[in-house]
């Protein structure tokens, strides 16, 4: 038989506390209704550089990870702000997507076993364990106009939360003493609580955002704020014609299977290949795309040393290629 009590708090996991922040955010929102006409700026993330870990706890019971790393993650996408007057400001059009870090239990439906995801944590309650996993996040980022001062400007302003009605979701398994399991779609918000100011510089005629994160989402299961979800790091994002490329490929392996992501311009079409000698290369996957410009793909890796190439199909019906080992 389930517990409720832990059902409330698998159900706890899944939603930010709206209420405590549903006054603040309105605030934002009639902000940006108020904005002037200019024209909004695209930073693509380097996610050479946008990383973060996520630490929290369940009634005092710390998360953990699951393997060594399964908490720490980068960030691809980009961040929309409208430039103005010697202020900024982020009105809702960012995408902020964390990419794979490895596989990790439960599936996406809850059930034992292990798949790709963005991060995987466990903890100890009551004599049983649960191990959780973030899939398909999707963040958006929204602020009111913050003055900009010598290239900085106060990050404590900014408001994020799970892309409402998007593909962010948790899945859940608890074995022991208490056992349920299960998957369920992400929302709600989460303040950046940062001391550390944000910067906007300009090298070459191109800018670059750096804004550390420190964003906790506090939950209520038995009395008041007894489950708390921090994500800690920062995001760097570049504009204009010095932004970085993304890496070539992020890659994971977690027992066989390998899981593959990169960054590029959505709505792209790539075939991922696999060679053993980087002579003769094997087709495993065709068409894959993303409408977000976060490509992602996983398969089993055949052999102890393996190599994955991408190639990118053009207009011409060339292609171009990227490959990691």
């Amino acid at each position: 038989m389930k517990s409720p009590i832990f059902l409330e708090l698998v159900h706890a996991l899944i939603a930010a506390r709206a209420q405590r922040v549903s006054a603040l955010c309105l605030g934002v929102l009639l902000g940006i209704t108020m904005i002037s006409n200019a024209p909004a700026e695209t930073f693509t993330l380097d996610t050479n550089r946008s990383s973060v870990t996520v630490s929290g706890s369940i009634l005092g019971s710390p998360f953990e990870e699951q393997a060594p790393g399964s908490l720490s993650t980068v960030f691809g996408g980009a961040l929309v702000a409208d430039l103005s007057n010697g202020q900024i400001q982020f009105s809702s059009q960012s995408l902020i997507a964390p990419m794979n870090n490895g596989s990790w239990e439960p599936k996406p439906d809850g059930s034992a076993g292990s798949a790709p995801a963005n991060a995987g944590a466990q903890a100890s309650l009551l004599f049983s364990t649960g191990k959780a996993a973030l899939r398909d996040a999707e963040f958006n980022v929204v602020s009111s106009p913050i003055p900009v001062t010598g290239g900085q400007f106060d990050a404590s302003g900014l408001i994020y939360s799970f892309v409402p009605g998007g593909p962010s979701s948790f899945a859940y398994e608890v074995t022991g003493l208490l056992s349920d399991s299960g998957a369920d779609p992400l929302s709600g918000y989460g303040t950046n609580a940062i001391s550390t100011k944000a910067t906007l510089t300009g090298t070459n005629g191109a800018l670059t955002l750096t804004i550390p994160i420190s964003t906790t989402f506090y939950l209520s299961l038995l009395s008041k704020d007894d489950v708390s979800i921090t994500v800690d790091g920062q995001l760097v994002a570049v504009q204009g014609a010095a932004a970085p490329a993304a890496p070539a490929l992020a890659i994971a392996l977690q027992g066989q299977t390998a899981s593959l992501q990169w960054q590029a311009p959505a709505g792209r079409l790539f075939q991922v290949l696999t060679s053993t000698n980087l002579t003769t290369w094997q087709t495993n996957a065709v068409g894959v795309t993303s409408s977000i410009g976060t490509y992602q793909w996983s398969g089993p890796a055949a052999s102890a040393e393996e190599f994955f190439r991408l190639e990118e199909s053009t207009t011409t019906g060339g292609a171009r290629g990227l490959s990691a080992k």
